[in-house]
């Protein structure tokens, strides 16, 4: 029988409890992500260098999709003439 969806598995509740015991029971890895990304986003601003900048949205593009919707990619043909008809499927995590 299939676990109820978004519920996390052994493995994941396993790691997770893991994760409690080494940092603290508020550990939270969604949390601590956005912590270690603004502390490259400080970085990149004092350094002022295409690698620092270029990790610190590294950094924040991986926070962000546990926040926000994906969105499905779509094309457009010329020769179908305006307006374009199109539908937006939104992906969750």
């Amino acid at each position: 029988m299939a676990s109820r969806a978004g519920s996390p598995n052994k493995n994941k509740a396993f790691l997770l409890n893991r994760l409690k015991d080494m940092f603290g029971n508020d550990f939270d890895p969604i949390i601590r992500m956005a912590e270690q990304a603004t502390e490259l986003h400080r970085l990149a601003n004092e350094r002022r260098d295409i690698v620092s900048l270029k990790a610190s949205i590294d950094a924040w593009d991986k926070v962000a999709v546990y926040v926000e919707p994906k969105l499905k990619a779509t094309n457009y043909d010329q020769e179908l003439g305006e307006p374009v008809p199109f539908i937006i499927n939104i992906v969750g995590p």
